[in-house]
């Protein structure tokens, strides 16, 4: 037996979790979680970060949704009052954050995380293209949004060359108008016009039905209740789930 393997075996409960959760090791994950270990616990008695927070603060989606099938808290904050959600968005990891938005009982509605939460600040200046194609995702309607929100979107976007969030802004039902266009044709950046001919193409195309029974369910959900949390509540087929979710982008033209 190496080293590492004999520490492991010797290390208390606690700490193998700590060490699966850094080595994202999912298979020693479950055998700690099965031993009954409570996935609550605090593995950080500096900071009281249980396992969650740790996952979430890495980016290891995985582990994070091991963790929640044996009963992790997603509201549960440590001693600074940070939830996993809160980590993560703070730490730009798009998926993992795409995974807790489908659990987060304590924020069912998108519009904290977009303006009210303390980390909104943060995720409008440091978020990539991918943190905020999964807000657009999880929003509902974009439409009923403050326009001031809608507006900076825009701008933070197209300032970032954020094409991929622009793209799912357009899928998810955001109606751009004449001069937003505009904008984006004059530009001199090659991928500005490019999204303008996209967006052209994509408004000018008739959708499936398809497509309008997801816009549908999307804006159904009351409150502004963000829509990963929202669609997993539904009792339709995972397919039907993943499309209203707008999983890909893609599929508009499928």
């Amino acid at each position: 037996m190496d080293l590492i393997n004999l520490i492991k075996k010797k290390s208390s409960p606690l700490r193998k979790l700590e060490i699966a959760i850094d080595e994202n090791n999912i298979k020693e994950l479950k055998e700690v979680l099965e031993s009954g270990l409570d996935p609550n616990s605090e593995i950080k008695t500096q900071g009281g970060n249980c396992a969650l927070h740790l996952a979430a603060h890495k980016g290891y989606f995985l582990c994070v949704e091991t963790l929640l099938k044996f009963g992790a808290d997603p509201d549960k904050t440590n001693h600074f009052n940070l939830t996993p959600l809160y980590i993560t968005l703070r730490r730009n990891h798009a998926k993992t954050a795409e995974v807790l938005l489908r659990v987060n009982k304590g924020i069912m509605s998108i519009d904290p995380v977009w303006m009210q939460m303390d980390n909104a600040q943060t995720v409008w200046n440091n978020a990539n293209d991918l943190m905020i194609s999964v807000l657009v995702k999880a929003t509902p309607d974009l439409m009923k949004c403050r326009s001031n929100l809608r507006s900076n979107l825009i701008f933070l976007c197209k300032n970032k060359s954020m094409y991929g969030s622009l793209q799912a802004m357009a899928v998810s039902g955001y109606k751009f108008g004449q001069e937003e266009k505009g904008s984006f044709l004059i530009s001199t950046v090659e991928g500005d016009k490019n999204f303008h001919g996209w967006l052209d193409n994509f408004q000018k195309q008739p959708q499936r039905l398809l497509h309008y029974c997801r816009l549908a369910i999307r804006r159904s959900f009351c409150g502004n209740c963000n829509v990963f949390y929202g669609v997993d509540q539904l009792k339709i087929p995972q397919m039907l789930k993943s499309y209203v979710n707008i999983n890909d982008i893609n599929d508009i033209n499928s």
